[in-house]
């Protein structure tokens, strides 16, 4: 029983710093969250086909106005890292159904190969105008386990520490005995 609580304990406290990992890269992108459902957009975007970045890249005030949500993110964006790029990705995902949108107001139908096609293809014309590129849109291996963290950190926190009280309470309760244990002992 005491090896059970250990490998409880040992794999919520593995939840429990995936969480805090979460916490850590959402906090220094100061993103607020994903949704479970815009985490597959994320990464729907981040196999697009997206240009490579060009030597004289498109300026994003060029072809938007400056009061354009998505400009004022280009704007102030401060690196190209993930937790630079973090608010960028929310303003991508806004644009990604907000094409979605679109293209069914259009009278097409949802998920077929023809609207992923147009979709995909209509989102790249539209961000590269933006001066988005596979620089920016591209996700590591890495980036995507914490892009994940951010999304489910929450929940992870929660069951960690819980899952990490049982794995301790099952661990340390084989060390003591109990009055039931022996029924000769009074």
């Amino acid at each position: 029983m005491k090896k059970l609580g250990v490998i409880i304990t040992i794999i919520c406290a593995i939840f429990t710093a995936i969480s805090i990992l979460g916490i850590v890269v959402a906090n220094k992108g100061k993103v607020e969250t994903f949704e479970t459902y815009q985490l597959g957009e994320v990464y729907k975007i981040s196999d697009m086909a997206f240009p490579e970045l060009p030597e004289t890249p498109v300026e994003p005030t060029a072809n938007h106005p400056k009061s354009d949500s998505l400009v004022q993110i280009m704007l102030k964006k401060t690196d190209d890292s993930l937790t630079g790029r973090l608010r960028l990705i929310e303003g991508l995902v806004k644009k990604y159904e907000a094409q979605e949108v679109q293209l069914v107001g259009e009278g097409m139908k949802r998920f077929s190969p023809e609207y992923n096609a147009e979709l995909e293809k209509r989102f790249i014309e539209d961000m590269t105008s933006y001066g988005i590129y596979k620089n920016l849109t591209s996700l590591t291996l890495w980036e995507k386990f914490c892009m994940f963290a951010v999304t489910y950190r929450s929940l992870m926190l929660i069951f960690g520490f819980l899952g990490m009280g049982l794995g301790v309470a099952i661990a340390s309760s084989s060390n003591f005995e109990s009055d039931l244990d022996d029924p000769n002992k009074k």
